[in-house]
């Protein structure tokens, strides 16, 4: 039998860049990211994961900067209270307080190492 449907069920955003250890390295130590894998010598290319999430890192030339990006990469949480004090601990830097929000979420925002802002939210 054919499947009629088409279900989607993960994304992994890629991030641009300029030291792709360096950026693993701060998603497992900073936020709780096991390595998935790191390519090339010196690495060009690598993967974190935590649950069923998954964000990748590409070398990128060094004039990118990642602070000039208007968007932003949201990851649903839950007991996302937890995942701040862990973030916290490791003195990120939030962009946006823990607070719950008008829309429904309670959520925070912080830039990682390399300037990407990233949004948890958890549904009130």
């Amino acid at each position: 039998m054919f499947k009629t449907k088409c279900v989607l069920f993960g994304t992994s955003p890629v991030f641009p860049v300029s030291d792709v250890a360096a950026s693993v390295d701060f998603y497992c130590q900073s936020l709780g990211f096991k390595l998935y894998f790191v390519m090339g010598e010196p690495p060009d290319h690598g993967s974190v994961t935590r649950d069923k999430v998954g964000i990748q890192f590409t070398l990128t030339p060094s004039n990118f900067d990642a602070k000039s990006y208007p968007g932003w990469t949201y990851l649903f949480v839950e007991n996302i209270d937890l995942l701040y004090a862990e973030a916290a601990a490791h003195s990120v830097e939030f962009t946006q307080p823990l607070a719950n929000r008008d829309h429904g979420m309670r959520e925070f925002e912080m830039l990682d190492l390399n300037g990407f802002r990233l949004r948890f939210g958890q549904y009130l």
